[in-house]
């Protein structure tokens, strides 16, 4: 990317939950910029200002939680600018913009105490306590849909054209039991008639016993497999991201299932 120039992105973000008897579908619409803005001159972290200029939940099937999905967005309003350190691995390893973000949280806290002081509480108290830690801080952000997308794969192209490689990353269990799921990723490169790079990667749930305990115990089912996958394709010009689509996917047992659909492309 070159250093300085804007990138407009558009995505579509797609999906399901079911927990037990409830189904939960939606669909939103995000527009993000993104700026690259070099090095930083006293680590080795490349910096991105990423700006998210429209927000639209187009459809969300799940009347008993509104309340809660408004007052999430709204915690989530306050990291409508970032400005990142991303290291070689593809992390964000550092938030430069830390005081802006705390300038909002203090009006998202104050619409959070007015709006609905009771239901906001728990809320308020778990973000108070986030924001003084910045490594928790960088844990929960890189799980915004765009980040974790645009980030997945970042420094991890494979050594040589038309080879393969096989590398480790954690990730998050998707309905919030806080259990981290190890993941095995395969990541292949070719050339396309277009002369573009396209890169494609495919990971699987590591299984590993420990794990697979705190979710069954999570689930309460001591008997549940579970599942954990993802899929995902990047189409690069010159290292600027042109389109991708990716896909998460988690079961636990019968009860539990999760899937996201994303589609980000570049607008020209």
């Amino acid at each position: 990317m070159n250093i300085g120039k804007e990138y407009q992105y558009n995505t579509d973000i797609i999906g399901k939950t079911k927990v037990h008897s409830l189904d939960s579908n939606y669909k939103i619409n995000i527009k993000t910029s993104v700026t690259y803005k070099g090095k930083d001159p006293d680590e080795d972290y490349h910096i991105f200002e990423i700006t998210e200029t429209e927000y639209n939940l187009e459809m969300y099937e799940d009347p008993l939680i509104v309340q809660i999905t408004e007052m999430t967005n709204k915690v989530c309003g306050i990291y409508s600018t970032l400005e990142v350190g991303v290291n070689k691995k593809g992390e964000i390893a550092k938030i430069y913009n830390k005081d802006a973000i705390r300038d909002k949280w203090k009006e998202v806290k104050d619409w959070l105490t007015n709006s609905h002081p009771i239901e906001a509480y728990e809320i308020i108290r778990a973000k108070e306590y986030e924001l003084t830690n910045e490594e928790m801080e960088i844990k929960s952000i890189k799980f915004i849909h765009f980040l974790y997308q645009f980030f997945y794969i970042f420094g991890k192209e494979p050594l040589n054209e038309g080879s393969k490689s096989y590398l480790k990353r954690e990730d998050m269990d998707r309905f919030g039991a806080g259990v981290v799921i190890p993941v095995s990723l395969s990541v292949s490169e070719k050339l396309t008639e277009q002369k573009f790079s396209e890169w494609n990667v495919e990971g699987q749930m590591i299984r590993d016993d420990k794990m697979i305990r705190r979710l069954r115990e999570f689930a309460k089912d001591n008997y549940m497999h579970p599942d954990y996958k993802i899929k995902g394709k990047y189409l690069y010009d010159d290292r600027i991201l042109l389109k991708s689509d990716f896909t998460i996917t988690e079961q636990l047992g019968e009860f539990f299932y999760y899937h996201c659909y994303m589609d980000t492309h570049l607008e020209l």
